[in-house]
This record gives structure tokens, C-alpha cells and sequence, in this order.
């Protein structure tokens, strides 16, 4: 059961990253049948879910970002609340604000919550599947799936293009070392995932301006919700010295009860 839990897992990430976790405009255009010159025009191509082969292992990346219960660690109510901070040369940044509310420890060990992804008009949709019933940290998987519009908008590009290079880069080339940071004045262990999925994309030269974009994700299980960090850098290469192109930021500042 637990096995075809995680495949079923496994193919929703493949469509979305995390189950839901689409914008109106998204849906509608899922829901519209492209055109050959759209499709032809487009990073990639829209539909590559591919089969798990018998005896599949998933990758030690994969694991801690997709299949591992972040909240596990969190055993009453509690407020996180993250900052998020878009810098570089490239266009104009901005800081917001994210509060993930955990509102009920379940029977079963899951978690039922509110989710607050930025404010005013850059506030996401948060579908209610998102945060009922929960293991895993949902900040994970919006971040994610705006990083790949991000990268649609930036490129003209598809996003499942981009989505595809994320997960075959998790499972192929990802890496997960150990990482200390300090948080709330403490110096605390953990992992660091880094990985630069457009290295050796195919469709590379369509886009070579972000194409040194890379990843890295901090976890701790000594922390709530184990997530700290979320950090994407698309270098200027342009010339020595730069400052990045595009630099995002996603940090836990700090953990509150309710």
C-alpha cells in the first residue's frame, strides 16, 4: 500500500508539482487543446508522463523534498512564517511575506492548515487539498510550481518543459550534503539540496540567458516543518563580478504559537 501510495504521489508531481496547485489561467489552458504551432513553438512538449518501472527507487532528493512527512516534527498549533525576497539585475524585485498556519494535529498523525503565500495581488490560490489532511510541507510545492510559470514567463518557453528538467535533475544529478545554519540563535544540522537542472537541457541554447539557473533547499528535521530555505540564483554571465540576474530568497524567520 505504502508502495503504490508513492508512485500514485510520483505521477501527480509529474503533472503538477503538488496536487492542485494551479492557477486559473493554468487550468484553462490545460483545459485547451493547443495548436500545432503553439505546441511546436513551445520548450518541449506538453504530456511526458513517463512509466515506473518495477523496482523503481527514488532518489535520496526526491525523497526528502516529495516523500518525506516535514510536519512530523510539529505536535500542536503553530504559525511559520516565512520571508521572501526576489533581488537582481534583471527586473525589479520585491519582499513579501508567507505564514503557514498549522491548525489541528489529526488522529493520524496529519495535519490540517491555513496557507498565506504572499499578499495583496501577488497572493496565490491555495486549493484546500493543499493543506487538509498534510504531511508534507505545502510551501514546497507552490514555491515550486511558480518557479516553473516563472520560468515559462521569463522564456517563452513551457513550463512542463521546465517542470520535467526539475525531476529528471532531482533524480539524476541532484545533491543532498550535510549543512549547518543558525536559526533563533541556534546552531542547527541539517541537509542541503543543490542541483542545476538546464545544464544539459537539449533545448538550452532557446534560453541560454537562464540557463545556469540553480537550486538549493535546506532541511532540518530540528526545525518545524523542517523546510528553512529555498534559494534559486540565475547567474550573469555576461562578465566577472556581476550580481545575478534574477536571486530568490525564501526563509523561516520565525516560528510562533497560536
Amino acid at each position: 500500500m505504502q508502495k503504490m501510495k508513492k508512485i500514485l504521489a510520483f505521477l501527480l508531481f509529474i503533472s503538477v508539482f503538488h496536487t492542485g496547485i494551479l492557477s486559473a489561467e493554468a487550468e484553462n489552458e490545460i483545459k485547451r487543446e493547443l495548436t500545432p504551432e503553439e505546441i511546436d513553438a513551445s520548450i518541449g512538449r506538453m504530456g511526458d508522463v513517463e512509466e515506473i518501472p518495477e523496482g523503481f527507487q527514488f532518489s535520496k532528493a526526491e525523497n526528502l523534498l516529495w516523500f518525506t512527512n516535514h510536519l512530523e516534527n510539529i505536535n500542536k498549533p503553530l504559525r511559520l512564517y516565512y520571508e521572501f525576497s526576489k533581488s537582481g539585475s534583471y527586473e525589479e524585485g520585491f519582499v513579501d511575506s508567507i505564514y503557514l498556519d498549522i491548525l489541528d494535529v489529526n488522529a493520524d498523525g496529519t495535519k490540517n492548515a491555513s496557507l498565506d503565500f504572499f499578499t495583496a495581488e501577488r497572493k496565490q490560490a491555495i486549493h484546500p487539498d493543499n493543506v487538509t489532511n498534510i504531511t508534507g510541507n505545502p510551501v514546497l510545492g507552490i514555491y515550486m510550481q511558480g518557479d516553473v510559470y516563472e520560468m515559462n514567463r521569463l522564456t517563452e518557453g513551457h513550463w512542463r518543459h521546465f517542470q520535467k528538467m526539475i525531476k529528471i535533475a532531482l533524480r539524476e544529478s541532484a545533491t543532498v550534503e550535510p549543512f549547518e545554519f543558525k536559526f533563533d540563535g541556534k546552531q542547527i544540522k541539517g541537509q542541503k539540496i543543490r542541483f542545476s537542472p538546464y545544464l544539459k537541457d537539449p533545448h538550452r541554447e532557446d534560453f541560454r540567458k537562464f540557463a545556469d539557473k540553480y537550486y538549493e533547499f535546506i532541511f532540518s528535521e530540528d526545525i518545524p516543518g523542517m523546510l528553512y530555505s529555498i534559494n534559486t540564483v540565475i547567474p550573469d554571465e555576461s562578465g566577472k563580478n556581476k550580481e545575478p540576474l534574477i536571486k530568490e530568497t525564501l526563509t523561516l524567520h520565525e516560528v510562533s504559537q497560536h
